[in-house]
Formats: structure tokens, C-alpha cells, sequence
């Protein structure tokens, strides 16, 4: 388990609320500006990686169900640019890092640095775009340690129950992993361990 830096150069041009994080790896951030660019020709204004304009990705997600069908192929290109977005969107509101071993989408996760859990950002997308978690896509599945399983479902479960469309929303997951975040940080301060930092020898990912 290790510290790092992670601040972005101060003449870092990206938006403001971006900022204040790493640049992602490279093929992130190809990806990232794809989807940037997809959504904004879609509805007209860039999503900058703020919560407020993460509903605009959740409505190109929702249009393209239809140009999907039509044309299947596109469907893991869109998720994994979408998914990369919505990972670095993650990155911005909860202390967490990008693992990606191999140029495979399915080994990809979002890693949390102060709080264990992880998840693929990519599966989520996927899951948004084809209307739930049937798909050849990437597993959208929270991991967590073990022991703190019972812990995280419990607290999940006091949520008030939501339609499976509008879980799906990427809005709607970034709370749930702000919430997960902020369980796992509870329990370590309880434990008095809330000083530890994961890196990504702690996860085991391999390619």
C-alpha cells in the first residue's frame, strides 16, 4: 500500500472540476475525449465531469439504444469511451484510480484508494446501453473485501427501492458509489485504520 501525488500540472487545460485529478492513462483519455465529443454533438453541451452534467450522458446513453440495435458493432466502442468518461467522473468525486492491465475492457477497474472496493466503469455503460446486465460486455459488479460485504449490502438495502432504468443511470451509480465510499471509510475509522492507502498490488488484477 502506497501514497501517491495525485495532482494534475498546473497547466492542465482540462475543465476546472477535472483538474484536480491525474490525467487518466493514454487510452483513457482517447477514449474520454470521444464520448466527450459524442455527447456534445448529440445535445449540445459538453459534459465537464461535474455530477450536474452527468444526466446529459445518461440521455445519449438512453438515445443510442435504438442506433445501437440497428448497428450492434458500435455497441463496445460507445461503451468503452462512455465507460471511460464516467470513470474519470468517478475519479473527480471519490478518491480512486484507473487499473488497467491489458487493452481489454474487461479487465479494466476503477480502484478505490481510501476505501476498498472496486468496479468496472465500462460494464456500467454497457449495462446503461442495452437496458440491463445481459450482455457480452464487462461485469458492472461492485467488489468489495469479503468481510465488509454484509456491511455494504446492509447498507444498501435501506435505499428506497428505484425502477431498473433508473438505476442503470450513471447519475443514479455514482451516488451508490459515493455512499459505498463513505460506508468503507466508516468502518475503518472505527477500526482505526483510516490512515491506509490502497494501491494496485492491494487488488490482485491481472490482465
Amino acid at each position: 500500500m502506497a501514497a501517491d501525488d495525485d495532482r494534475a500540472p498546473a497547466s492542465d487545460r482540462r475543465p476546472l472540476a477535472y483538474q484536480a485529478v491525474a490525467p487518466p492513462p493514454a487510452e483513457i483519455g482517447e477514449l474520454v475525449a470521444a464520448a466527450v465529443g459524442w455527447v456534445a454533438a448529440r445535445v449540445g453541451v459538453p459534459p465537464d465531469f461535474t455530477r450536474e452534467t452527468l444526466p446529459l450522458v445518461d440521455h445519449y446513453l438512453l438515445e443510442s439504444r435504438e442506433a445501437i440495435a440497428e448497428r450492434p458493432e458500435t455497441l463496445p466502442l460507445v461503451a468503452r469511451a462512455v465507460g471511460a468518461y464516467f470513470g474519470e467522473v468517478i475519479r473527480v468525486h471519490v478518491d480512486t484510480f484507473w487499473i488497467t492491465p491489458s487493452a481489454d475492457a474487461h479487465t479494466w477497474r476503477i480502484a478505490g484508494r481510501t476505501a476498498m472496493f472496486s468496479v468496472n466503469p465500462v460494464g456500467m455503460a454497457w449495462d446503461a446501453l442495452v437496458g440491463g446486465a445481459d450482455h457480452d460486455g464487462p461485469e458492472s459488479t461492485l467488489a468489495v473485501a469479503p468481510e465488509e460485504r454484509d456491511v455494504v449490502d446492509e447498507r444498501l438495502a435501506r435505499l428506497a427501492p428505484v425502477p431498473e432504468d433508473e438505476f442503470l443511470r450513471l447519475s443514479t451509480r455514482l451516488e451508490v458509489l459515493e455512499l459505498v465510499a463513505e460506508t468503507l471509510r466508516a468502518t475503518m475509522q472505527t477500526a482505526g485504520v483510516d490512515d491506509v492507502v490502497f494501491d494496485e498490488s492491494d487488488y490482485g488484477v491481472v490482465g
